[in-house]
């Protein structure tokens, strides 16, 4: 019953303890500001504190309330059931006691507990405060107790405690380095705590743990030692301390419920802020932005300054989405401008014979065109009747050669610079024999209607995807997964190792990951964020797309968003079916596009397969991989650390796929009345290889989707095949391409 409620995300919080000296650092380090947020100062940077981030860590409401009678209370039924010598008068532990005695009205005793987690976390004060009457009100009204922002009454009271003066008391109480100083942390400062290791990636790495299944963002770390205060000084004191000024909500924060009723008031930027020891330094420049390298999440929005809104942010995630559509549309420009250039240079020598290798996407298909030998004069009638021979050429033709010549160039690994182009623009090719030779020619490239400079597509304008230099295989019958790896892949990631620094941005096809989540996949302890696995799978997928004999057909591989779309749905339709309204229930459009094979990039249409593949991650740090037979109705489990995942959790997990896949399978592909809603069942494999150490469970996943949909024995992935698979991944990663 408490799961349901609007504090029940509290129940899947971890092991963590409150780490008071770091509130207690941060506060000796706060500013002073005129807005209804806390600013602080760490090193020579600022961080804010305020209700996007308090909300984006705590998941809670925090709408303005509204129709609330905050007084009154006294006559209320609660009151006179359980307090009835309180006089109007109830203290904290008078609450808990209630609590412990109520046993026979179990939802009275479930509104008691409502009241504690109220009392003793949201608004946590000392034990002798005195409970607001109005509260038992309220909560005897559920539906309303749970639409009330308690989210925003908490940040209002916590940033009151943090906002207070207190900065020069605390530095002045200082004795041998350390605060003499006694207060309380009231409010809610495990929000603080959690933030600061969102914020300041550096406590977070070292202090605490982050799983990848963090939404509300509380729910993603384990703290369960307490801190000392050199310890912290020591991380905040250092030099190269990374700080994030403010909190970017993800693709997945912003489809939240929280978020989207959050309507944020930001105000003016407050440019006298100075903090507690008097610094009038204004906020001058870019604030530095830096985000957690263990993040799970597929991409981060670009760093923005912290007095944007959220409007700001929509903006320039619609101008990021532009972007990349236009580089889907100039590469299929480019694409067709080539094909047609090919044609026109066959036309022109007579002869049409096109050779593809096995690696040439369709982006990058390379034509062979035999030629005749140079001593060969082609002839061609002319407009005017005249016949052209050997070197001479129509106007037409010189234009020709002049665009050929520009997909060489685009063909070739080297950087499309400006300079480049500026250096090669006068040159035309020459054919001898099969080579394409380039001249030369003295004269500018001629201007003007359909006579368009082609620019390299994005591919071609990195050092890591240049299709020529990939080996072609021919002869394909089989998927051969001990393949060695192309060795210009390994040149080129090489390279990259010897120049890459942690903090650079590397470009896959969905998204720019951090250096380190790449230099992670090489090492043999290193663990697989979301990006790696959901950029994996596209690229499975779009393997199979271009070899359908080696791969099945009659199957979708999801991405490791699913699973949360999935447990979403599940939640609301748990709350639909408890509701006296008897509407039917409707799925989210972003579950219902995995159905129709919208989501994922390069997905399917459910109607077409027989089998779902998908990745999944328990208890925050586990990935395992499921097979689901739509025909079947099971699910099966593929899990390289079986006894990672208790059984009572799996159950839980598995409990969303079980209901919501037969519900989407009547409603949205089979249509049909007749068929069951009963729950899929789930196995769970038993001889499935396992893995050696606490960090493979993300390759093997992947290699267990890989397997199953090139019909393979999963039994083949042994443990020792790992590392050099770990080492392909992150070549063919960054070489946008993935061997068949």
């Amino acid at each position: 019953m408490f799961e349901t409620s609007c504090f029940g995300r509290l129940l899947k919080l971890r092991k963590i303890k409150l780490a008071s000296q770091l509130v207690h650092q941060l506060l000796m380090r706060s500013m002073k500001t005129k807005k209804e947020e806390a600013w602080f100062k760490i090193g020579n940077k600022r961080a804010r504190f305020g209700l996007q981030e308090f909300v984006l860590v705590t998941g809670l409401n925090a709408t303005s309330s509204e129709n609330v009678e905050m007084s009154g209370g006294a006559d209320c039924r609660i009151v006179k059931d359980h307090f009835k010598k309180s006089g109007g008068k109830i203290m904290k532990g008078d609450v808990y006691e209630a609590f412990k005695r109520c046993k026979r009205n179990q939802t009275d005793k479930y509104k008691l507990g409502l009241i504690i987690i109220l009392a003793y976390v949201l608004l946590a004060t000392e034990e002798n405060t005195l409970i607001e009457l109005w509260w038992f009100e309220l909560v005897d009204d559920l539906d309303l107790f749970d639409k009330f922002p308690w989210g925003k009454m908490s940040y209002d009271y916590t940033i009151r405690i943090v906002k207070r003066d207190m900065g020069d008391k605390l530095r002045n109480s200082l004795k041998e380095g350390e605060s003499r100083c006694r207060y309380s942390l009231h409010g809610f400062p495990l929000a603080i705590m959690i933030w600061a290791f969102e914020a300041i990636p550096n406590l977070g790495k070292k202090f605490a743990k982050k799983y990848c299944d963090g939404i509300p963002r509380m729910l993603g770390w384990e703290q369960p030692k307490r801190l000392t205060s050199s310890d912290v000084v020591t991380v905040l004191k250092s030099k190269e301390l990374e700080v994030m000024s403010t909190l970017i909500p993800t693709e997945v924060e912003l489809q939240e419920v929280y978020w989207k009723e959050l309507t944020p008031c930001v105000q003016e930027e407050d440019t006298d802020s100075e903090d507690s020891k008097g610094d009038d330094t204004e906020h001058g420049g870019e604030p530095s932005h830096s985000f957690h390298q263990h993040s799970p999440r597929v991409s981060e929005p670009p760093p923005v300054r912290h007095d944007h809104n959220i409007a700001d942010v929509v903006r320039m995630e619609m101008e990021k989405l532009e972007e990349r559509l236009l580089g889907v549309i100039s590469k299929r420009l480019d694409r067709m401008e080539y094909k047609i250039d090919s044609l026109v240079e066959m036309a022109a020598v007579g002869r049409f014979h096109s050779t593809t290798g096995a690696y040439d996407s369709p982006m990058h298909n390379t034509t062979n065109v035999p030629v005749s030998p140079p001593e060969v004069i082609i002839k061609e009638k002319a407009g005017d009747g005249e016949e052209l021979a050997g070197g001479e050429k129509s106007a037409e033709d010189e234009n020709v050669g002049n665009e050929t010549e520009f997909v060489e160039k685009g063909m070739s690994g080297d950087f499309c610079t400006p300079e480049k182009l500026e250096e090669d623009e006068n040159k035309s090719t020459k054919v001898v024999g099969d080579i394409v030779q380039i001249e030369s020619t003295g004269f500018d490239i001629p201007k003007g209607r359909g006579r368009r400079t082609k620019r390299k597509a994005r591919p071609l304008c990195s050092p890591f995807t240049d299709p020529t230099k990939r080996r072609k295989l021919s002869d394909l019958d089989v998927y051969d997964p001990y393949r060695e790896v192309d060795p210009s892949k390994v040149d080129d990631l090489n390279k990259w190792m010897e120049a890459a620094s942690t903090s650079d941005l590397v470009p896959l096809h969905h998204c720019d990951v951090e250096a380190k989540t790449l230099l992670d996949l090489l090492n043999k302890d290193g663990w697989l964020t979301g990006e790696i696995v959901n950029e994996a799978l596209y690229h499975i997928r779009d393997r199979a797309l271009k070899f359908p004999n080696l791969f099945q057909q009659d199957c979708c591989i999801l991405d490791c968003y699913f699973c949360q779309f999935v447990q979403s749905a599940h939640g609301e339709w748990q709350i639909h079916a408890q509701s006296p309204m008897k509407e039917e229930f409707k799925f989210s459009k972003s579950l219902l596009k995995y159905v129709d094979g919208s989501i994922p990039e390069l997905g399917k249409c459910w109607k077409d397969c027989r089998y779902l593949y998908a990745p999944c991650c328990a208890i925050g740090s586990h990935w395992f991989a499921v097979k689901i037979d739509l025909e079947d109705r099971t699910i099966f489990i593929f899990d390289s650390l079986k006894s990672h995942v208790r059984k009572a959790e799996l159950e839980a997990f598995m409990k969303p796929l079980q209901v919501v896949i037969p519900m989407l399978m009547k409603l949205h592909v089979k249509c049909d009345d007749s068929y069951s809603t009963e729950k899929f069942k789930f196995v769970k494999m038993k001889e499935v290889p396992q893995q050696h150490n606490g960090s493979d469970c993300g390759i093997f996943t992947i290699k267990y989707i890989e397997f199953l949909q090139a019909n393979m024995d999963v039994c083949a992935i042994q443990p020792e095949y790992i590392p050099m698979w770990r080492k392909k991944l992150a070549a063919e990663l960054l070489a946008w391409h993935f061997e068949p």
